[in-house]
């Protein structure tokens, strides 16, 4: 069992991952030596794979899982948790804007709280105002048609402790996104201010399309109206487990 398994998609962010994973090492040898980083790259048509696996060969803590395409951050997230190990599982960005050094807040404020999850939340949006717009519908539509009550000015960026994630895999009827499941499975959170930094490299690989499935894939299969729901499980194809300590 580790200590703590940090879960990170990846989609063609090659230019960022090296500094990423640095700080990362750094932040987390504060709390713990027993760590694992978990990278799943989500079907990335640049060098990102080749950037991890140099990573992993420096450092056998890294573990590589290949989806067989692009399935989209959601699915990519629901890959590495099951992979994941530690007692507490961290869920990051993987492009810098979510803070390495920022683990050790999050986990303080857990252990701080009789709580089973920390998210990371912003006071203010600093995007740009087509995607301040769309939060904004967004959380109003959530309030307004459906039974779970997402947290304004969240990401993906939150730790939990493994009897919630396991809370959640014993729900035998949960859809939806990953992070939906969370809610909706009931598990006890907090939120703690954290600042979001820019993106560090690169751009977003998040088009107006992407965004409009996911909020489709968060809100549909939780109407309140049962005519409107519609099931939207996760779904991924895992291509490969890269994992340097099989091979040892």
């Amino acid at each position: 069992m580790k200590d703590i398994s940090v879960v990170i998609p990846v989609y063609n962010d090659e230019e960022v991952l090296t500094e990423l994973y640095c700080r990362l090492n750094r932040g987390l040898k504060v709390i713990s030596p027993n760590y694992e980083i978990i990278f799943i790259d989500d079907g990335s048509n640049d060098k990102s794979l080749d950037v991890l696996q140099d990573l992993q060969f420096a450092d056998h803590r890294i573990r590589i899982i290949r989806l067989a395409r692009n399935f989209g951050q959601s699915n990519a997230i629901a890959a590495g948790l099951e992979q994941s190990q530690g007692e507490f599982i961290v869920i990051m960005d993987s492009d810098l804007s979510d803070r390495p050094e920022d683990i050790s807040s999050l986990l303080e404020v857990l252990n701080e709280n009789d709580v089973e999850m920390v998210i990371a939340q912003r006071l203010e949006r600093n995007d740009k105002w087509i995607n301040r717009s769309l939060s904004k519908v967004f959380f109003m539509l959530s309030n307004l048609l459906t039974n779970i009550k997402h947290p304004r000015n969240v990401g993906v960026f939150r730790i939990l402790k493994r009897s919630g994630y396991q809370k959640v895999c014993k729900q035998p009827d949960l859809n939806g996104t990953i992070l939906s499941r969370f809610y909706q499975a009931g598990i006890s959170y907090e939120t703690a201010v954290i600042p979001k930094d820019p993106r560090y490299a690169g751009s977003s690989g998040y088009t107006f399309k992407k965004k409009l499935y996911l909020a489709m894939d968060r809100l549909l299969p939780h109407m309140k109206h049962p005519a409107m729901r519609q099931s939207r499980d996760p779904y991924f194809v895992v291509k490969e487990i890269i994992d340097i300590r099989d091979t040892k």
